[in-house]
């Protein structure tokens, strides 16, 4: 039964998959074009270690924005960008609510750090709540966090996709260099 399962599985998605990459639904279609050449594209579902680390970068400038739509974020980027897909979403479970506070109050730091520096490139939006200090309270607090955020998912993109990359190469070179045969010592060849 299982095994009957599992075969109808695979049919149906290769059925989806031919049905999607079609030439006639291609032509008559801009947003099937589009959806085909992004999303369909296995480049991006099977990781190599350019798409693996670009997933990496994606998934973490993501996850710090601390939006509420996250993964469908990462994943239209990573197609976007042609990196892969299942890794950039899965970054974005590093922002949960256990990490959810301490992001929150590093993007702040870092925001109001920039702002105190720079000056407030939104100080229009503050006298929409001239009067209500909560109001203007929240807003200088999301200011701050949504500065933070961009600003530290642009520092950690960079870093992450180097990072993994160069982890992915050390491992391949290790793995490589394990599966090598080893000569076997002859004995007496110290003579």
């Amino acid at each position: 039964m299982v095994e009957y399962a599992k075969g109808y599985f695979r049919r149906s998605v290769f059925k989806t998959y031919r049905f999607l990459k079609h030439p006639r639904k291609l032509k008559t279609s801009p947003l099937m074009r589009w959806f085909a050449r992004h999303f369909l594209d296995k480049r991006v579902w099977k990781p190599t270690q350019h798409t693996f680390a670009g997933g990496m970068a994606v998934g973490l400038f993501v996850t710090v924005q601390l939006l509420p739509i996250q993964m469908p974020t990462a994943a239209i980027l990573a197609a976007i960008f042609r990196v892969n897909i299942p890794i950039a979403i899965a970054m974005c479970w590093v922002s949960n609510p256990a990490t959810l506070a301490p992001i929150g109050l590093l993007e702040n730091w870092i925001g109001t750090w920039i702002m105190h520096q720079f000056g407030d490139p939104t100080a229009a939006v503050a006298k929409i709540a001239e009067g209500h200090e909560r109001i203007a309270r929240g807003i200088e607090f999301a200011k701050a966090m949504f500065i933070g955020g961009v600003f530290l998912g642009g520092a950690l993109a960079p870093v992450g996709y180097v990072l993994t990359y160069i982890i992915w190469g050390a491992v391949d070179h290790w793995n490589k260099f394990r599966s090598q045969p080893q000569l076997p010592l002859k004995p007496g060849a110290d003579d």
